[in-house]
């Protein structure tokens, strides 16, 4: 009885002194991915700082509409009007413009902030019966919109924060 009790306390005292198993480590969590809507990029050097609505007083001028061309085009100024809560600081924006197969346009948008921050949009643009967005990605819902285009130049207002909008001045790249 003696030897079996030894040999109980030695394989315990064999295994106490063993390191534990090694676990197999789980592969650390992949950061959340955010779906981008677009490979459009911006020109990091074409940051625009928006201005106050005061300081343009032309951004309350009716914007009378016309002929969207596609291209892609370049932020070149915008203004808040109202209580536009948008951006601060500098900002970068392409918009790519396609004619959609079902009318009206595609507005593909992809901005990005001074620490490099990026925001991408998809939406289509019908001018009819009323201009209006209607978000397919990056952003959610419906929103009246206004819009001038001539020759190489588009103009957008849209609506931001409750009571505001901004004013958007584009030139489309040659």
């Amino acid at each position: 009885m003696r030897k079996l009790l030894m040999g109980v306390a030695l394989a315990a005292f064999v295994t106490a002194c063993q390191p534990p198993a090694q676990r197999p480590e789980a592969p650390p969590e992949a950061p959340p991915t955010v779906a981008a809507c677009n490979a459009i990029t911006p020109d990091a050097a074409r940051q625009v700082t928006i201005e106050d609505e005061l300081a343009v007083a032309a951004a309350a001028s009716d914007l009378r509409g016309g002929r969207i061309a596609p291209g892609l085009y370049d932020l070149t100024r915008a203004v808040r009007i109202g209580g536009a809560t948008g951006w601060s600081g500098t900002r970068a924006v392409a918009l790519d413009v396609a004619e959609n197969p079902a009318g009206g346009v595609t507005f593909n948008w992809a901005g990005r902030d001074s620490n490099g921050a990026t925001d991408t949009w998809t939406a289509n643009f019908a001018e009819a019966p009323t201009p209006r967005l209607s978000y397919t990605c990056g952003r959610i819902g419906d929103v009246d919109a206004e819009f001038t285009a001539a020759n190489d130049t588009l103009q957008l207002r849209l609506p931001d924060g409750a009571n505001g909008r901004l004013h958007l001045d584009f030139q489309r790249r040659p």
